[in-house]
């Protein structure tokens, strides 16, 4: 009986210490959430933006030529409007972007570059109203500021979806790769349908619609006269 009371004694003592919080190991736990947290916070960038926007990035990728972000924050007047948990790779290398337009009483819209690679960045739109996400969408990114490219007052941007493709014995066909028209108007960015459609009929002498398509081979001066409006879209003449 002695021997079975001296057996569950020491059961009992060893259990005890092992629920027992060693100090040593406690303080290195906090120690260690300390240091991540310290370079999570070291990591992060602001960029103040205009109309009371705030955005801060952080978990940055460098690739050399570009620089992605993961984290992504967006506030306005210390309150926050919209957080992207997406691992979305959000881009800054352009200094065209990020581009905020005032659409009304308290209402924006706000475009940011998103990397895609291995296919062309793309525009990430948020509408924003009453300091609230309402609704988001993508856009093509654009190739320069905006021009008044049909002389009728209004300025457009301009871009397309896609890399332009060849292929043939000599490189001498090429896809359909509409180049698509956004008039800045006072309540956001509109797709311009009559101008988006002219201005393709002049490089491809049909339109095909506003999307890029390998379905409508096109011949090598449909390329070059893609080249020429790009041109006419950088320069503005």
């Amino acid at each position: 009986m002695k021997n079975e009371m001296l057996i569950l004694t020491i059961i009992l003592a060893i259990l005890t210490s092992c629920k027992q919080p060693i100090k040593g190991d406690k303080n290195k736990m906090d120690d260690l959430a300390a240091t991540e947290t310290t370079k999570t916070n070291s990591d992060l960038k602001t960029i103040k933006l205009d109309f009371g926007f705030t955005l801060t990035v952080g978990q940055e990728e460098d690739f050399e030529k570009f620089k992605t972000y993961t984290f992504f924050q967006l506030t306005r007047n210390n309150t926050i409007v919209y957080i992207d948990s997406s691992l979305t790779e959000y881009e800054f290398g352009n200094v065209l972007f990020p581009i905020i337009l005032k659409t009304g009483e308290n209402s924006f819209e706000l475009l940011f570059e998103i990397n895609d690679r291995p296919n062309k960045n793309y525009l990430k739109r948020l509408f924003i109203k009453d300091n609230k996400l309402v609704n988001q969408d993508k856009l093509p990114t654009f190739e320069a500021k905006p021009k008044d490219i049909n002389k009728d007052g209004i300025k457009e941007y301009a871009g397309f979806w896609n890399y332009s493709q060849v292929w043939g014995d000599n490189n001498d066909l090429t896809t359909y790769n509409p180049i698509l028209y956004y008039s800045v108007t006072t309540i956001g960015l509109k797709l311009d349908s009559l101008l988006t459609k002219q201005r393709n009929e002049m490089i491809y002498g049909k339109f095909y619609g506003f999307s890029f398509s390998e379905n409508y081979e096109q011949p090598k001066s449909a390329a070059e006269k893609f080249g020429q409006e790009l041109k006419l879209i950088n320069n503005g003449q």
